[in-house]
């Protein structure tokens, strides 16, 4: 018995280690909460996820789109098959926040169709009842792509 609960607590513990951690920011930021919601449409697909971490008026353009795949393609403007979703660190002001607002830059680089694709998105969040959510989404104001 002893035996067999060693060995329950090893598997448990080799399966964290190998967990790697979804955002490169402290948890219950602005910049952890950003990551997270495209962690949740890009990698988990989760578009319910996605949606809690939003704010109403944001949720129900999501929901408009129906899947995450939708939301990713067309409100995005942003496809991949693997990506991994950064908080931007190469400027010093990581975010501009004002009290109850901040906008966070993320970076994305990834894969589709067996192509490298590198995008730069600035999210905008408010915080609502002490939590952080996403009410819209900017494109890179380099990039040819339109703004939503």
């Amino acid at each position: 018995m002893k035996l067999l609960g060693s060995l329950i607590i090893s598997l448990f513990l080799l399966g964290a280690c190998g967990e790697k951690p979804k955002s490169n920011a402290h948890w219950g930021t602005p910049e952890h909460i950003a990551t997270e919601f495209f962690h949740a449409l890009y990698n988990e697909k989760d578009l319910e996820k996605a949606k809690s971490l939003s704010t109403e008026e944001f949720a129900a353009l999501l929901d408009a789109y129906v899947t995450p795949r939708q939301v990713a393609r067309t409100l995005m403007n942003m496809s991949y098959d693997t990506v991994t979703i950064e908080v931007n660190r190469s400027g010093q002001n990581l975010r501009q926040q004002y009290d109850d607002d901040a906008n966070v830059t993320l970076v994305f680089s990834g894969e589709h169709d067996g192509k490298q694709v590198d995008n730069l998105r600035t999210v905008t969040m408010v915080k609502q009842s002490g939590s952080w959510l996403v009410t819209a989404v900017k494109a890179d104001p380099f990039s040819s792509t339109a703004s939503y």
